[in-house]
C-alpha cells in the first residue's frame, strides 16, 4: 500500500537552502581567508628573492676579493700601479689563460657604475675582459706606505714602483654602491715576482 504524504509549507521553506545573508557572510570569510594567504604568500616570495639576491652579490664580492687579492699577490717586481680616474692597472702573472704562466696589464675599471676587470698579453695577442659587480657609486684606491705609517691617495703613488724593498705595503679600496652599502677591501702585497 503507497501512502502519500502532504507537506506544510513549513517544511518547504526550511529545505530550499541558504539565506541571502548566510551566502554573503561565507562570501566575505573566504575572501578574508583568501587574502590572508595571498599575504603570505607574496611576502614569502620576496624574502626569497632577497636571499637569492643575497646570495648572488655575495658570491660576486667573494669573487673579486679573489681576484684583487691575486692580483696583488702576484705583482710584478719594478712594475707601477698606474691609476686613473677610471680604474686602476698592475702588471701581475695573474692571468685567466694560463695559471701563473704568463705576465699580463690587468686593468681594473670603476666607469659606468661597474666594476670590470681587462687583461692583456700583448706579445701573445691575448686579452680577456669580464664584469664582476653592478650599482657602483664611487671608489676610491690608497696605499699604506711603510716608512711613514700612513695611507696615501692613489694619484700620489701611481708613479712609484713595486721593488724588493718598496716602502708600499698594502692597497686599500673602498667601494661604495647605489644601494648605501660600503666596502672596504685592504690588501698587503707581501712579495713581488721577479
Amino acid at each position: 500500500m503507497i501512502t502519500f504524504s502532504h507537506y506544510s509549507e513549513a517544511a518547504c521553506d526550511q529545505q530550499q537552502g541558504f539565506s541571502l545573508i548566510e551566502v554573503l557572510i561565507g562570501l566575505v570569510l573566504s575572501g578574508l581567508l583568501m587574502s590572508m594567504v595571498a599575504m603570505v604568500l607574496g611576502q614569502s616570495i620576496t624574502n626569497n628573492e632577497v636571499i637569492r639576491s643575497s646570495a648572488g652579490l655575495s658570491s660576486r664580492m667573494f669573487t673579486l676579493r679573489r681576484i684583487l687579492h691575486r692580483d696583488f699577490q702576484n705583482i710584478i717586481l719594478g712594475s707601477s700601479v698606474s691609476v686613473e680616474d677610471n680604474g686602476f692597472g698592475i702588471k701581475t702573472t695573474n692571468n685567466f689563460l694560463i695559471d701563473g704562466g704568463i705576465k699580463v696589464d690587468a686593468d681594473w675599471d670603476f666607469s659606468g657604475n661597474m666594476i670590470r676587470r681587462h687583461e692583456e698579453n700583448k706579445s701573445l695577442e691575448y686579452n680577456n675582459s669580464f664584469q664582476l659587480l653592478r650599482g657602483l657609486k664611487s671608489w676610491r684606491i690608497e696605499v699604506l706606505d711603510g716608512d711613514k705609517g700612513i695611507w696615501i691617495s692613489g694619484v700620489q703613488f701611481s708613479s712609484r714602483s713595486v721593488t724588493s724593498t718598496s716602502d708600499l705595503k698594502a692597497i686599500r679600496l673602498n667601494l661604495v654602491f647605489e644601494d648605501g652599502h660600503s666596502l672596504s677591501l685592504v690588501e698587503r702585497i707581501p712579495y713581488v715576482v721577479e
